[in-house]
């Protein structure tokens, strides 16, 4: 029983030296580790406030590529703290990256297209971009993924790889966009009488700049009607949405107002009967053209800053069959394009 407590304790003795070095060798791993991460963090934190107030994408970009290099450099420094040879730790880094690159190959490619969209800026935070069917506001540029908020407030989260081979339509560059409009009117409608109706409503529409001129003509020959097309810009203060839903509300207002049918799929059964003589004078275009009435719609869309060079009519009956030529010389030029 000596001879066995004798033999503990010499194994002690000489095993406590070599844990004491460890524990030491620990001790300091742990604390270049903590003290790494947090330096890290720190370092990465004051290179995104340096370069934020001129570029919030480039610090943003810069700040994560300082936080992983400085933790990539003090792990290799607690390895060779702990004994290892870092020569080996990077060969052997090397060679798992050219294996690591292969089964990451996709999000590397993120990686590659998030420094080619830093670099190259086709959008920037704040902007709203179309990508495909998406549309939304631009949030963050990350090196992996960018994020857009879309108008129903949900967020989406599209890889860089996918934007560098998208087709980017970026909306925010301007301050005016041109609306296009298609509507239909029946077949027996005379539609130069369309033509003046919706150029009433245009000049009579806060929203629409006239500077830039519009364009109101035939686009196609439905089923059941004549589609026109019509072509305007707005100044984007006042809202797409907004300015749209005004415009669709007064052409069926104003259509209406003027006897002018907006048709809808049906089938017309006519019976053939012998025309009885009647003394009732048939209506000319003249008569028709003379007669077109313009009926103000109430809209919420102000902007307060807003000055029209043309200001609209009092009398809400406008009788400009004089004016039929300039009129319909000036919807006829596309000044929309």
């Amino acid at each position: 029983m000596h001879e066995v407590w004798e033999n503990f304790k010499a194994i002690v003795v000489g095993v406590l030296p070599n844990i004491q070095t460890f524990g030491l060798v620990l001790f300091k791993v742990t604390l270049l580790l903590v003290v790494g991460y947090y330096f890290s963090r720190f370092l990465a934190k004051r290179v995104r406030k340096s370069i934020e107030s001129r570029d919030i994408v480039l610090s943003n970009f810069l700040s994560q590529v300082v936080f992983i290099g400085v933790n990539v450099a003090v792990i290799i420094a607690a390895l060779g703290t702990l004994g290892v040879q870092t020569n080996s730790i990077i060969a052997v880094l090397g060679t798992a990256g050219v294996a690591i690159a292969l089964g990451l190959k996709d999000s590397l490619s993120s990686v590659a297209s998030g420094i080619i969209l830093i670099i190259l800026r086709p959008f920037a935070n704040g902007d709203v971009i179309e990508l495909g069917s998406i549309t939304g506001k631009v949030e963050t540029i990350n090196l992996f993924n960018t994020t857009l908020r879309l108008p129903d407030g949900k967020l989406a989260i599209i890889p860089n790889a996918n934007i560098s081979k998208a087709n980017v339509i970026n909306s925010t560059d301007i301050s005016k966009r041109r609306l296009d409009i298609t509507f239909g009117v029946g077949y027996e409608s005379n539609t130069d009488a369309v033509k003046l109706v919706v150029i009433n409503i245009l000049e009579n529409n806060p929203c629409v700049d006239l500077k830039k001129g519009y364009f109101i003509g035939l686009d196609s020959f439905g089923e059941s009607s004549i589609n026109f097309l019509l072509r305007f810009w707005i100044d984007v203060e006042y809202g797409l949405l907004e300015t749209k839903a005004s415009i669709l509300e007064s052409l069926k207002v104003n259509l209406e107002a003027n006897g002018i049918e907006i048709p809808f799929n049906k089938v017309d059964v006519n019976i053939l009967t012998p025309k009885a003589e009647s003394s009732q004078q048939i209506p000319t275009d003249k008569d028709i053209l003379e007669n077109i009435v313009f009926v103000p719609v109430k809209t919420d869309i102000q902007q307060t800053d807003f000055k029209q060079d043309s200001q609209p009519n009092k009398d809400t009956r406008h009788r400009i069959f004089d004016k039929i030529a300039h009129k319909l010389k000036i919807s006829m030029k596309d000044n929309g394009n």
